[in-house]
């Protein structure tokens, strides 16, 4: 087989939140942590009391393993001067230190993951934007973002590890993608072609038309099961004889099918005195998974209106949330707000919600019908993409039935995008009228797992590209990560902002003039 390339990410959420092998946890060469960090892991002063610090605190290492639950992400200590910093090349001994104990933690890891479905052919390691703060970093954040980028690069394609940069500042990720943006290379991963379409799919974000469709493949790197994965763990759960067993799981059974039975052999011999002899508990306890992985955390700054998923989990609304966008959920929270989430077939946090079996799919259309519509009404006027969904879904077929009959005829629109790990002769057949396919692949990598990590690459990518907001033009920090031309743009509108008199505060005109300087960052990290 041939070796994996290597690729650095891009994501805007929380750290602490995403699944991967390793994370950076910044400290400094007496072990001392920030308050921020402390909220983030509540058991940490018993994990320090266990974890051995002697090399990092003896001044002989810049890292260590944080002592803790080996089916977690692993912190690892990482730090940085014990003074501020004199030059952003100072944290580069310490990313490389990072990288390189990541890795190995990585590879104990991963043998868990070893033919699941959450295993990835390349460990994934994340990194904060650390040094930017309480490091001394916060006068000079350009190019410490610039360092981190390039030695993050650089030391991951040593190793054959995945890096993700996880940053909460909205001006650091726009500039994050703008640096990367300008590089060529940035996905030389990706197979000839795929670049371009990551373009086309760009354009339709920044107009606010590109809506993502998510089904359970999205979740899957977070730990949530796929749809066979789901009824498995719901068998598993219940008391069933072998034979029923081997009839149930027989791959040519329908899904709802399978999942009526299940709910009868629960209400059979009931664990609990819910009314469904526990089904619902069950399935909640599956898929309500804790952390993200890369899909959900990249679709999250999507900044379009509209979004929508088939999965019972909150992993999307999680990584919106961290994202800075948070999204309102329907059905649940009533009138949406200006962004919202539309989970088709039921939520983890209404338990009657949930639709899986035969009839709870007949009885969708007449309780949810205003749901499908507002599908259809996506479909008509914007451009799906869908993710992690394999088209089978009746709902999905029905709602697009009501669509072609509006349209008057078959191939008018086209409804959106597919963005698939394999080619389908036979759906690309059936859907040609409707949808474009898109196969993301990279180049020189066959191992398993390469095509659910080619199709992070293609979403990173096209997120990179379709963000195109500058908060970090006029925000304090930033400036040396600016070029001469846009110094004196800055310069200009900053003075602009300071000059404006109260009596033309006061008009009508100002909270559009204002809404556009505090959009480009005049404001933001200032005392």
């Amino acid at each position: 087989m041939s070796a994996a390339t290597s690729h650095l990410f891009v994501v805007r959420g929380n750290i602490a939140h995403l699944a991967c092998d390793a994370w950076l946890l910044p400290t400094d060469a007496r072990a001392r942590i920030t308050e921020a960090w402390r909220t983030v892991l509540p058991d940490l002063r018993e994990r320090l009391d266990r974890s051995e610090l002697d090399d990092l605190t003896g001044g002989r290492s810049l890292v260590a393993e944080l002592a803790g639950d080996e089916e977690r992400p692993a912190p690892v200590l990482t730090a940085g001067p014990l003074e501020a910093l004199r030059s952003p090349d100072e944290l580069r001994p310490a990313v490389r230190a990072f990288l390189e104990l990541g890795a190995r933690i990585a590879e104990r890891k991963r043998a868990k993951d070893l033919g699941t479905a959450r295993f990835r052919p390349v460990p994934l390691l994340a990194m904060p934007f650390f040094g930017s703060r309480g490091g001394g970093g916060r006068l000079a954040q350009g190019s410490l973002l610039t360092t981190l980028l390039d030695e993050a690069t650089g030391t991951a394609a040593r190793l054959g590890v995945d890096v993700v940069l996880v940053l909460s500042d909205e001006p650091a990720y726009a500039l994050a993608q703008q640096l990367r943006r300008s590089r060529p290379g940035s996905w030389s991963c990706l197979a000839p072609g795929l670049l371009d379409e990551a373009e086309r799919l760009a354009a339709e974000a920044r107009a606010g038309r590109l809506v993502p469709f998510m089904g359970a493949g999205v979740s899957v790197t977070g730990g949530a099961p796929n749809w066979p994965g789901l009824i498995e763990r719901l068998a598993d759960a219940v008391a069933l004889s072998d034979a029923e067993r081997e009839s149930l799981l027989n791959g040519r059974r329908d899904a709802r099918d399978q999942a009526a039975f299940l709910r009868a052999a629960f209400l059979r011999s009931p664990v609990t005195d819910d009314p469904d002899g526990g089904f619902a508990s069950a399935i909640i306890d599956i898929v309500d998974v804790r952390r993200y992985g890369l899909a959900p955390a990249l679709l999250a700054s999507l900044r379009a209106e509209q979004a929508i998923t088939l999965n019972y989990d909150q992993l999307f609304e999680r990584a919106a949330e961290d994202a800075g966008l948070p999204r309102s959920v329907l059905p649940g929270d009533g009138r949406p707000s200006a962004r919202w989430l539309l989970k088709l077939h039921g939520t983890v946090t209404d338990r009657d919600s949930i639709v899986l079996t035969r009839d709870d799919y007949i009885g969708f259309h007449a309780e949810r019908a205003a749901y499908s519509a507002l599908v259809a009404a996506s479909m008509m006027t914007r451009h799906l993409l869908f993710v992690g969904f394999g088209l089978a879904d009746d709902h999905f077929h029905e709602i697009v039935h009501d669509v072609r009959r509006a349209a008057g005829a078959p191939g008018v629109m086209t409804i959106g995008t597919v963005l698939t790990l394999r080619d389908d002769p036979l759906e690309m057949t059936i859907w040609r009228e409707d949808l474009a396919f898109v196969r993301t692949e990279t180049e020189g990598e066959d191992r398993p797992g390469s095509s659910s990590r080619a199709l992070e690459v293609f979403l990173d990518a096209m997120m990179a590209l379709a963000t195109d907001r500058h908060p970090y033009l006029l925000a304090e920090g930033f400036e040396d990560g600016l070029d001469e031309d846009e110094l004196v743009l800055r310069e200009e509108l900053i003075g602009l902002g300071r000059r404006i008199e109260d009596r033309a505060r006061r008009t009508s005109s100002w909270i559009h003039v204002e809404r556009t300087l505090r959009d480009l960052g005049f404001g933001h990290g200032a005392d």
